[in-house]
């Protein structure tokens, strides 16, 4: 027992969220979000301007979840990145 399991279907609404990271524990929420099958847009700076080493390793931890279940992950400048469940893919301009 202990998770709580969430059944997502095909007619469930999806939503683009935003969260930003303020601690280490904002992590998990926004894994929970991805496993619903949500968007997250996550400001980084609330937690680089106190601890930068901590957001390296929240990252860190969210890059190897998102691609462990085949999500994608990209930077959005310098503050954000965006997180996407396996079902959307994030389009990147091709190098030349």
């Amino acid at each position: 027992m202990g998770q709580k399991e969430s059944i997502v279907t095909t007619d469930s609404p999806r939503y683009v969220k935003s969260i930003p990271l303020r601690n280490v524990s904002d992590v998990e929420k926004i894994k929970s979000e991805i496993q619903l099958g949500n968007i997250v847009i996550c400001n980084i700076s609330p937690l680089a301007n106190v601890n930068i080493d901590e957001v390296v390793r929240c990252v860190n931890e969210l890059t190897e979840y998102i691609h462990t279940n085949e999500g994608d992950i990209a930077r959005l400048g310098e503050e954000r990145i965006v997180l996407t469940p396996k079902t959307i893919r994030i389009w990147r301009t091709p190098d030349p």
